[in-house]
């Protein structure tokens, strides 16, 4: 009986503790989203690059596909930039800082941890980076996550520093999308004039021939 309490006591203390983290994270986050006068926040047509220079790059994957009918042959719902070691990376858009976090990838041993930073624009946009270190070493999601340089709660310009980049082994990269809701969009339209001639510059350097996005047929 004695040890029934006790078992009960660490159960209600553990999950108190769940409900404790969940409002402080909630708390964080407007009641109603609005960004005021920091930035224009109506419509996102003027995101940019995540990269400072080009020579902070390695290389460039993928893009954005709808279809396998495109050069790398299958879905994908982002954009793959290969930074080097330690390179800047900086927000493509203005926002709220609403999650910077970590999570264990169950499917491979190579790329088991991946780190999660999402800025949201307004109401219905969410703009994600996702720091994939490729890396099976306990550590190094704590290693990329100290390497950040925001955290929940943040209010971020478009070309302000968000951190910089752990590089393990070479298929490192950062998934960068556009999310409405549960959806991922195609992110070019959401690129200013200036900045898409930019990201299709780089594209042109390493896949010469290559779009962006390739909506579906």
């Amino acid at each position: 009986m004695h040890l029934g309490r006790r078992a009960l006591l660490v159960i209600l203390i553990v999950v108190s503790g769940l409900v404790i983290a969940l409002f402080v994270r909630n708390s964080l986050q407007p009641a109603t989203f609005d960004p005021g006068d920091r930035y224009p926040s109506t419509k996102l047509n003027y995101m940019g690059v995540i990269y400072v220079n080009r020579s902070d790059l390695y290389g460039y994957y993928e893009g954005y596909s709808e279809t396998a009918d495109c050069p790398w042959g299958f879905i994908h719902n982002g954009i793959d930039y290969v930074f080097y070691n330690n390179s800047p990376v900086i927000a493509a858009a203005p926002g709220y800082v609403e999650d910077v976090s970590w999570r264990e990838n169950p499917n491979t041993t190579l790329n088991m941890y991946n780190i999660y930073v999402a800025i949201r624009f307004n109401a219905t946009i969410l703009v994600r980076y996702g720091f994939e270190p490729f890396t099976h070493v306990v550590g190094d999601q704590y290693r990329q996550l100290s390497m950040l340089t925001v955290e929940e709660g943040d209010w971020v310009q478009k070309g302000d520093l968000i951190g910089h980049f752990l590089r393990i082994e070479d298929s490192a990269h950062i998934h960068f999308g556009v999310q409405k809701g549960n959806d991922w969009l195609d992110p070019e339209p959401f690129f200013g004039a200036s900045d898409l001639a930019e990201i299709l510059g780089l594209i042109e350097i390493y896949h010469p021939g290559w779009e962006l996005s390739y909506p579906a047929p």
